[in-house]
């Protein structure tokens, strides 16, 4: 039997509601938790703000460029980091692309000006289940830095990135993600972690007219060590526009 159109609304709050409560509780994240290990300690590193602009330009049949733009602001620090990042990509199935690119990351506002460059392949699989959109990214990054203090000695990760977007009846959205994060050449102390890091969040987005999308995320950043009491959590709130060229 079709569900009345009046109750879709109800059941898309429903479902955010219920993502939330387990993926933001401190007992339930997809590394920190109940499903791999016992909750982080309690060490809170500096909160964030992400403003970031992404977009995606289909130059050719089956071939995209995507590009996006980043300025993170950590309130404990006052650290504040530019990023620039494209990818190449390759339609690969309906519901696959492949994609290579790079990034570059700065520290502006350090005397030593810490810079980083990141190669990465990658791979997206997108599912339509009715109106929601189930999402799976798989990212290798290789790391070259210079100018860094702290976690300067890997330069290869892996990131696995689960999601959900879930439509209302009208132009907002909403969705909720958990992403995994594996050093994979690595030589401090972190080693002995076999994640390293995890996000985990929900967001609320809007449709706007020629393409753009509005979205407001929290995200709650899990940092692993081998020393589970110097394990840091921060919360990263983040303003995103997106754009479909």
């Amino acid at each position: 039997m079709p569900v009345p159109e009046r109750h879709v609304g109800r059941l898309c709050y429903t479902l955010l509601l219920a993502l939330s409560a387990t993926i933001l509780s401190s007992a339930q994240t997809l590394v920190g938790g109940s499903l791999f290990a016992p909750a982080p300690a309690e060490v809170t590193e500096g909160n964030k703000l992400w403003l970031q602009y992404q977009n995606s330009f289909m130059f050719k049949d089956r071939l995209f460029i995507d590009t996006d733009f980043g300025h993170i602001f950590n309130a404990s620090s006052r650290a504040k980091r530019l990023n620039i990042r494209s990818v190449f990509k390759y339609q690969l199935t309906d519901n696959i692309k492949i994609g290579t690119g790079m990034g570059f990351f700065w520290h502006y506002d350090r005397p030593d000006l810490e810079q980083e460059l990141r190669f990465v392949q990658e791979i997206n699989y997108r599912k339509n289940f009715g109106a929601s959109i189930l999402y799976q990214d798989l990212r290798l990054e290789e790391r070259i830095s210079q100018g860094v203090v702290i976690f300067d000695d890997y330069q290869t990760r892996v990131r696995y990135r689960l999601g959900i977007t879930i439509p209302t009846n009208g132009a907002m959205y909403f969705g909720a993600y958990d992403e995994i994060f594996k050093n994979l050449s690595q030589q401090d102390e972190v080693a002995s972690s076999f994640f390293s890091m995890n996000r985990a969040g929900v967001l609320a987005g809007f449709n706007t007219y020629q393409r753009f999308r509005i979205e407001a995320h929290l995200m709650m950043e899990d940092r692993y060590h081998a020393d589970a009491a110097k394990n840091e959590r921060s919360f990263i709130f983040t303003v995103m526009v997106k754009q479909i060229i």
